[in-house]
C-alpha cells in the first residue's frame, strides 16, 4: 500500500520575469531565488540549498527520534550540509554532511547514531533515487 500524494511543496512564479519564487512547503512560505551571478537577486535559498536543508533537517529528526526511543542522553544535534557539483564525477551532485552530537553518549552509542543517520529517509531518497511523475495542470488564466 502506498501513501496518497500530498501537496508538500508549491512554487509560484508571478510571471514578472524574475527568478524569485514564492514557495510553500508544509505550513511555511518563503522566497527561493538564485545568486546574482545566476540571474537572481539572492533573496532566498536556491533549490540546491532547499534540498540540503531537507537532508539536514531529516537527519537531525531521525537521530532525535532514535535516541528518544532508546532513552539515550542525546543533547544538541547539529547537522550541516554543503552541496557542490563535481562535473567530472558520476553523479555530479555532492552533499557533504557533518554531524555533531552533544550529550552523555558512549562511543558505541555515537557510532550507532552515525549508522542511523544513513537511514534518514531523505538520505535514502538522495542515494537510491526517486521517480518524478509530471502532469500538466489547468491554467489559472488564459493568455491573450
Amino acid at each position: 500500500m502506498t501513501d496518497a500524494p500530498r501537496p508538500s511543496a508549491i512554487a509560484d512564479d508571478s510571471g514578472h520575469g524574475g527568478l524569485q519564487m514564492f514557495v510553500t512547503a508544509g505550513p511555511t512560505s518563503l522566497v527561493a531565488d538564485v545568486k546574482v551571478a545566476g540571474g537572481g537577486l539572492d533573496l532566498g535559498p536556491d533549490p540546491h540549498d532547499l534540498v540540503a536543508a531537507g537532508l539536514a533537517a531529516c537527519t537531525t529528526m531521525t537521530l532525535r527520534l532514535y535516541a528518544k526511543r532508546k532513552n539515550w542522553a542525546l543533547g544538541a544535534v547539529r547537522v550541516e550540509v554543503r552541496s557542490s557539483r563535481e562535473a567530472d564525477m558520476t553523479p555530479p551532485e555532492r552533499f557533504d554532511r557533518e554531524i555533531t552530537l552533544d550529550g552523555d553518549l558512549d562511543a558505541e552509542q555515537r557510532q550507532r547514531l552515525m549508522e542511523i543517520a544513513e537511514m534518514c529517509p531523505v538520505h535514502r531518497l538522495l542515494t537510491q533515487g526517486a521517480r518524478v511523475v509530471t502532469t500538466v495542470g489547468k491554467a489559472r488564466r488564459s493568455s491573450p
